[in-house]
Formats: C-alpha cells, sequence, structure tokens
C-alpha cells in the first residue's frame, strides 16, 4: 500500500466506491480477467481442483457436468471474478484498519498481481503497520471460511456451484499463505519490517527486510527457471523490483526527512502575465532558457504555459494571441509545507516534471524533477544534516 495523490489515472477504470473509498480496475486486470477465466476452465484445472473440493466438501462431484459444452467457461469466469472479489476484500480489510488509525484510504486499485490500498501517509510506527499488514490476510482467511461453510451446505446435485464455491474457499486461503511470504511486496514483507522496526530505525528495519525479499526472489527465479515455470519467473522479477523500489523510497524519505515543498523551490522560476502575446512569450523561451512558465496575475496563479502549446499557435497568430488563450488553468499544485518526500510522490502520481507551489491562490514557486535530483545529489553526498534554512520567496510569509 502506498500514498496516493490523485485518484483517476488513465490505465485506470472507476468501477465504483465503498465506503467513501474509490474502486478502480487496472488495464492490466481487465486484460488478464479472460486469460484467467480461460486458465481456470482447462480440463487439467479443473480435475485437480474438484479432487481437493471433493475432500473437502465431504462428497463426489460429477466431473462430467463439469466439463459438457460451455460450463467450464462459465466456472472459469465466474472463479475469476470471485477471485477479484475475494481480493478486493483483502483490501478493504487493510484500508478498514488503516482508517482505525486515522489514516486516510484515498482509493482501491485492482491489477493483474492482486490490489493496492493507497494510503495518504506510510505509518512508520511499527504497531500500526503490522495490524494494517495482517488486516489483509486475516480477512482472507475469514472469506475463505465464508466460503468452506457455505460448501458444506451445498447440495451434492449441483456440481457448478459446489465447484465454484469450493475453489473459492481453496483460493482465498491461497491468497492469505502467499501475502504472507515475508517479501516486498506481500503483506509478509511489511509484516517483517514491522517487527524489525521494533528495535532498530524503520529504514535500517526496510533495507534487512527488501535484502531478504531479494534473495527470496532470486532463488524463486531460478526454482522457475529449472522448472518452466515463466509465471514464477515474472512473479519473482515483480518481487525483486518491487523491494529494490521500497528500499529507495524509504531511504529517500529517511534523506528528506524535515524538508518541505518551500526547501525544494527552483530559484527565480520565470512567470508569464495572462496578457502576454504569444510571440513575446517565445522571444523569452528562448531568453531565459526556460519552457515552463507559471502564470500570474499580480502574485495570483491563474494557470501555467509550455512552449508546446505555444507552438501550436500559427505563427501568423501569435501576435493578436495570448498567453490566457493556450495556458492550462488547471495545472499541477501542492502547499509550501507539503512534505518534501509527498511533493515527489505527487509528481510520480500525477505523471508531472514539475509541481506549482500555491498558498491561497498565491504563486509561491515550481519544483521540478531536475531541481530535487539536485537537493537529493547535494544530501547524499554530505549526507542527512539539519534542515537548511533558506530565505524564503519574495512575499512568502
Amino acid at each position: 500500500m502506498v500514498p496516493g495523490a490523485r485518484d483517476a489515472y488513465m490505465k485506470n477504470l472507476k468501477i465504483g466506491s465503498i465506503s467513501d473509498i474509490p474502486i478502480y480496475l487496472n488495464f492490466t486486470l481487465i486484460l488478464f480477467l479472460p486469460v484467467l477465466a480461460w486458465l481456470i476452465s482447462r480440463p487439467e484445472q479443473i480435475d485437480v481442483y474438484a479432487g481437493v473440493i471433493e475432500a473437502l466438501a465431504g462428497h463426489s462431484i460429477d466431473r462430467a457436468a463439469l466439463e459438457s459444452g460451455d460450463t467450464p467457461l462459465v466456472i472459469g469466469a465466474a472463479s475469476a471474478v470471485g477471485l477479484m472479489v475475494g481480493v478486493l476484500v483483502h483490501e478493504l480489510g487493510h484500508a478498514f484498519a488503516a482508517r482505525r488509525y486515522d489514516i486516510v484510504i484515498s482509493s482501491i486499485t485492482l491489477w493483474i498481481f492482486g490490489g493496492m490500498a493507497r494510503m495518504e501517509e506510510l505509518p512508520e510506527d511499527w504497531h500500526i503497520e503490522f495490524w494494517v499488514a495482517l488486516a489483509g490476510p486475516v480477512t482472507s482467511v475469514l472469506v475463505s471460511g465464508v466460503f468452506f461453510g457455505a460448501l458444506q451446505a451445498t447440495p451434492a446435485d449441483a456440481p457448478v456451484l459446489t465447484f465454484v464455491v469450493g475453489w473459492l474457499a481453496v483460493v482465498n486461503l491461497s491468497l492469505a499463505v502467499f501475502n504472507m511470504i515475508p517479501a516486498f511486496p506481500m503483506d509478509g514483507g511489511r509484516i517483517l519490517r514491522a517487527l524489525l522496526a521494533r528495535h532498530q530505525p524503520y529504514a535500517t528495519a526496510t533495507q534487512r527486510a527488501a535484502g531478504l525479499a531479494k534473495l527470496l526472489a532470486i532463488f524463486g527465479a531460478i526454482f522457475a527457471l529449472l522448472n518452466g515455470a515463466p509465471l514464477l519467473v515474472l512473479i519473482s522479477l515483480f518481487v525483486y523490483v518491487a523491494a529494490t523500489s521500497e528500499s529507495r523510497a524509504v531511504a529517500m524519505r529517511e534523506l528528506l526527512k524535515g524538508f518541505t515543498a518551500v526547501d525544494l523551490l527552483s530559484k527565480d522560476a520565470p512567470t508569464a502575465a495572462p496578457d502576454t502575446p504569444i510571440d513575446e512569450f517565445v522571444e523569452r523561451v528562448f531568453a531565459e532558457r526556460a519552457t515552463v512558465f507559471p502564470v500570474v496575475d499580480g502574485d495570483v496563479l491563474v494557470g501555467v504555459v509550455t512552449l508546446d502549446q505555444a507552438r501550436e499557435v500559427p505563427s501568423g497568430e501569435r501576435g493578436a494571441t495570448t498567453v490566457s488563450d493556450v495556458m492550462d488553468r488547471d495545472p499541477a499544485t501542492i502547499g509550501p509545507d507539503a512534505d518534501a518526500f509527498d511533493v515527489i510522490l505527487a509528481m510520480n502520481e500525477q505523471a508531472v516534471d514539475r509541481l506549482l507551489v500555491v498558498e491561497d491562490d498565491r504563486f509561491v514557486g515550481l519544483v521540478t524533477t531536475s531541481g530535487i535530483v539536485s537537493v537529493i545529489q547535494v544530501l547524499q553526498g554530505v549526507g542527512p544534516a539539519t534542515k537548511p534554512d533558506p530565505e524564503p520567496p519574495e512575499g512568502y510569509v
């Protein structure tokens, strides 16, 4: 689970909300669901699971009925959708546990590797992280128990219903067990970090938990290659990358602790007035070697204009066209007191390379990716230190 700054994404489809938490489907899951349904419908898969379900139900299942006509596809579709509902309930378990600690959940997204409950802030209290992480697997075990109970009441002469209910009992339990693997981004990795963080710094606990996750990923990939399991190779690669990303993110947050958006401001960010003609704006672009200009009216931010927007204006019309005619009137902004790491997250979430810092509609300054990189490079060179007390931008209180 990671913080979120914006809930609408080009690659996500909103399907509704639960308890005021927006629910999204990622395009990867939309593409994978039919594949998952087909995989479940394969005769060999149905046969294997039917044996397990018979043992749980205490009675036999009519295998011929499961494999007749389009029944396998119906089973596959129902089971795949049921699995995604189980994943959603798993994430809701995290979400409701987080709310108990006053952590805001901005959205839940279902994608090819499961689900993600996005938190507005990451708890560094080991006790909070432990219970929030554990809530997901516990919820999945409870869901599995509900389906197991339903399986006992399912009549023997309803083979399709028996199979789907039994399959969901098995797969939700498997989901809980899989998530307890001590490797990021699974819940087990976060539980391990929480336990390690009881007696050591959070960043150190993260590095150690991430190190174990990467080791497990390497062994998993080797096992998968030796046994011809391409999906396990992909999962192992995902775990390795996620563990590396988690470790770097926590290290960066530790490095930037105490810094705010004001500390990341680019020096002397150029601005443009809304009535500036485009031809004059283009001249300023070349003269000031800048391609992005916040548009301010007095000291109030009204938009942002870029060189690309100016280029769309025909050369013969640039004298009569002003910046206000082409500017973006709803640019990405953030408050001056926002945590520096939250600034980075917001830029990543919104897929932008800059954020305008605004207080009460008044333009304070501009934060850019290159400016953040410069700050990080300096801090990495000198190490974490007392936050500098730079001279604030003119007019900033």
